[in-house]
């Protein structure tokens, strides 16, 4: 029976997981000097791509089918990929502890921008700030996850027997 709690939870740990990253990472746009600006430009010149783009073809369909898909690909990159492989691993392994679950999903999603550009170079402050930033998501759904399911992962706890021999008194 265990197996089907478990079944239900992670699902369950992952969908408030990766909602509450995806909160966090807007609010975290819309306050922090440094990356407000990047994600509003970023928006601002996927946009004007999109319809230059868009514009200069006969049937706008596979262009905008082809964004879409592609956005899909980069928020499932960063707040679904990290909290599962963490989510999955910690399962497999069976450990409650916190500090894997957000410390290990918030090091994963702060590492994914080196990891994409292979490391080649070092970065600048704008760069290590929109990282921590990323930390920080995936810190957020490390520990929602922990908070909803993952405290249940691992081999039950031993429990102590009901009755058993009693104590000799004096």
């Amino acid at each position: 029976m265990r197996w089907l709690r478990r079944l239900v939870a992670v699902p369950f740990g992952l969908a408030l997981a990766v909602t509450s990253s995806f909160l966090f990472l807007i609010l975290a746009s819309i306050i922090d000097p440094v990356m407000g600006p990047f994600a509003g430009e970023a928006l601002w010149v996927g946009l004007w791509s999109l319809i230059d783009a868009t514009l200069s073809v006969e049937d706008p369909g596979p262009v905008v089918d082809a964004a879409l898909a592609d956005a899909g690909r980069l928020i499932a990159t960063i707040l679904l990929l990290p909290p599962t492989f963490v989510a999955v691993v910690g399962e497999v392994i069976g450990t409650r502890r916190l500090v894997w679950y957000a410390g290990g999903t918030g090091l994963l999603t702060g590492a994914l921008p080196w990891l994409a550009r292979g490391g080649v170079r070092v970065a600048g402050p704008e760069e290590i700030r929109i990282a921590a930033t990323l930390v920080m998501t995936g810190a957020v759904a490390g520990f929602v996850y922990w908070l909803a399911a993952g405290r249940g992962a691992g081999p039950e706890p031993a429990r102590a027997p009901l009755s058993g021999p009693r104590p000799q008194g004096s």
